[in-house]
């Protein structure tokens, strides 16, 4: 049947089908060849490339399958990383993108028989996190790549650095604390303390009772002049009592205005210490936070090294394992050809010599043969020549044996020729 032409709805049709997926079982993954329909795929597995391709899977049907699993299992896997990362994704629709190239590594040419078995593999190999549901399988991709885990452990190590600099703060403000508490008390600042204004009665009277009572503190600080001196008299059980004496001694009750004065004064002087015990506590937490954001950046700077130098280092180790694993996998696939061309030669030179002792043999077959057929024929003719020669002779003999018939028969009729006259003449003479 002719081949349709490029432009014709035929050959339009057959590659709009070529582009698309086949089924499975008429797919060929020995000769990665796509069959149409049942009788292409019979025709193709009885083909002379297709049975050349059986007989070297049947010469190593382990290396095929482990090639084939190992292709599949990677391209799985790169795809599952890098269109969905770490997230968490229905394994069927990961094999579902994975089966929209054309020309991927099919299931039935490796060693698992299905998509199930596929991924409770990828949960023993800890390559994946693997659940299973009322919807089916879940999978999840593990990053263990070494630039992944030094991003981790920077992570958990800044962490940890925030939490011990809240702890480290937290520790330095109740220090500070106490030592505030310590030095208000020694210096005798009270703190102040508001209570809630409550009436037993509400039919009371709400009465306001000012009194002001002067502490030892405010008296010396007081500027009230004295004019005498204080005396030292001896009482009777032998102490000395001290006295002070004003001129013009002040009354027990005090104006408004003094009074007011005088807590304006005391509150002044409050304030006064409050604001210099608040001053030196800022500068000291200005120093301590000075002094901790100095440490923070130097230690922050050393683990930022440290990161980069372990890095670096995991890197170059990184680099190292991969090159001598590189390395490793050329000297092996050398080996392996050195030992296939090896056995290869080996088997060429087996082939030979087979080859050489069969033609030997057939030499000395043939040799042999010819040795026989020679004497054979010597034979046979050292035989013809008796049997001719005794075929002359019987030929001789008969001859001579048919001569002296003759010559005997021919004598015997001369002699009945010559008995027959001499009857006859004796007859005659009897007659006569």
């Amino acid at each position: 049947m002719p081949k349709h032409e490029f432009l014709t709805p035929k050959a339009i049709a057959n590659r709009i089908k070529a582009k698309g997926l086949q089924k499975l079982k008429w797919y060929c993954q020995m000769c990665q060849k796509q069959c149409r329909d049942e009788n292409g795929y019979q025709c193709h597995i009885r083909s002379e490339s297709h049975l050349r391709q059986m007989d070297l899977l049947k010469e190593n049907p382990s290396m095929y399958m482990q090639g084939y699993s190992k292709q599949f299992h990677d391209d799985f896997i790169k795809l599952l990383s890098r269109r969905w990362g770490t997230k968490r994704v229905h394994a069927n629709l990961v094999y579902q993108e994975y089966i929209s190239d054309r020309h991927h590594v099919h299931m039935n040419g490796t060693i698992w028989d299905t998509l199930t078995d596929f991924v409770k593999y990828l949960g023993r190999e800890g390559t994946c996190a693997v659940d299973e549901t009322p919807k089916g399988w879940f999978v999840s991709w593990i990053d263990n790549s070494p630039k992944a885990l030094a991003r981790q452990e920077a992570i958990q190590k800044k962490e940890r650095a925030e939490k011990g600099e809240e702890e480290r703060a937290r520790k330095l403000i109740e220090e500070q604390i106490e030592r505030a508490q310590k030095e208000s008390d020694d210096l005798g600042v009270e703190d102040e303390k508001f209570t809630e204004l409550k009436r037993s009665n509400e039919e009371d009277k709400i009465k306001l009772n000012i009194s002001l009572v002067k502490s030892e503190s405010s008296i010396s600080s007081s500027t009230v002049k004295t004019d005498s001196s204080t005396t030292s008299t001896p009482s009777t059980n032998g102490s000395t009592h001290t006295s002070i004496s004003f001129n013009k001694p002040t009354s027990q009750k005090m104006s408004l205005s003094a009074l007011a004065k005088k807590s304006g004064s005391l509150n002044m002087e409050r304030k006064k210490r409050k604001e210099s015990l608040n001053e030196n506590g800022n500068k000291r937490k200005d120093n301590q936070s000075r002094e901790k954001e100095r440490n923070y950046k130097d230690r922050e700077y050393n683990e930022r090294r440290g990161e980069k130098e372990s890095l670096n280092e995991k890197e170059r180790n990184y680099k190292d394992r991969d090159y001598n694993e590189r390395r490793g996998e050329k000297e092996s696939l050398n080996e392996k050809e050195r030992n296939y061309k090896d056995r290869e030669y080996n088997e060429r030179r087996g082939e030979k010599e087979s080859l050489n002792e069969n033609g030997n043999k057939r030499k000395d077959d043939h040799n042999r043969e010819r040795e026989r057929n020679h004497k054979d024929r010597e034979y046979n003719e050292r035989r013809g020549e008796k049997e001719s020669l005794n075929e002359n002779g019987n030929k001789r003999k008969d001859d001579h044996s048919r001569e002296r018939e003759r010559n005997h028969r021919e004598y015997n009729e001369r002699r009945g020729d010559r008995d027959r006259s001499y009857d006859r003449e004796s007859k005659r003479a009897r007659r006569y």
